[in-house]
């Protein structure tokens, strides 16, 4: 027997045949590159005074010749692990994965010699990850269709068994979505994404998915999938059929809470 939270072809078809909303079609299909960091303590002051002096110059040469979209650059402020290996994250959104290669080429000619010299010794010493990422942006809804960077957000790693990808994907577009748009609503969430790792990738490696949860105000990171909000959603939903679907696809590796410290 079909539970009501199964996906049918005729509900897939009609995700496909209908448009997507203005703030779907802003970043869905894009590329977000992310770049773990460990600062140290002493040096926690000069990377902060060098990120308004020195890297926003830089990425905002990298924006105006339409290499990259976005760039920010969050605080781990609770890690998804008690030994985390990292304390910031820079995440760079671009259209293109050609967007995130060469970056010194990318802004060199638009500083002289020296400047720029001194600007990429500088991007060397802070900006050099522990190891990076690259994901492609496979679902986006905002809450505004003029995106502003929420102060906070949940970044959630997800591993999905291999067979379960496209399964995984129609219940976060047809089901999980929904959801969120409705937090949306209620000024609970500011935006979600769901993307899927492009590299490095595979069984070791421990995760392949991730969505992003956007909030503006901690209190409301509480505020999950309840069972009230699941009924008013999807009035026909089986609560149990619900949760049991989630944890058949997936399983959840970490969350983290990261905190926005500079954007572009």
């Amino acid at each position: 027997m079909v539970t009501p939270i199964r996906i049918s072809l005729l509900t897939l078809i009609s995700a496909l045949l209908l448009p997507l909303s203005v703030e779907a079609q802003d970043r869905q299909g894009h590329y977000m590159h992310i770049d773990y960091l460990q600062i140290e303590p002493n040096e926690e002051d000069d990377f902060l005074q060098h990120l308004s002096s020195t890297f926003v110059s830089i990425q905002e040469a990298r924006k105006e010749s339409d290499n990259i979209e976005n760039w920010y650059v969050y605080r781990v402020t609770y890690p998804g692990t008690q030994n985390s290996f990292y304390n910031y994250v820079v995440v760079t959104i671009s259209q293109s994965l050609s967007g995130f290669e060469d970056v010194p080429d990318q802004f060199l000619e638009d500083f002289s010699k020296g400047e720029g010299q001194r600007m990429t010794e500088s991007y060397r010493k802070y900006l050099s990850p522990n190891h990076s990422e690259l994901w492609k942006i496979r679902n986006s809804v905002l809450q505004s269709d003029h995106f502003s960077p929420s102060r906070y957000i949940v970044m959630n790693y997800m591993n999905v068994g291999l067979g379960y990808e496209y399964e995984y994907q129609m219940f976060e577009d047809e089901i999980a979505r929904p959801l969120h748009e409705e937090r949306m609503e209620r000024d609970q969430m500011k935006g979600w994404e769901l993307h899927e790792l492009i590299m490095p990738r595979g069984i070791d490696y421990g995760y392949n998915f991730s969505t992003i949860d956007y909030f503006d105000n901690l209190e409301d990171i509480e505020f999950g999938f309840t069972d009230e909000l699941i009924r008013h959603t999807h009035p026909d939903t089986n609560i149990n059929d619900f949760f049991d679907n989630i944890y058949r696809t997936r399983d959840l590796v970490k969350s983290e809470v990261w905190e926005l410290i500079q954007a572009l």
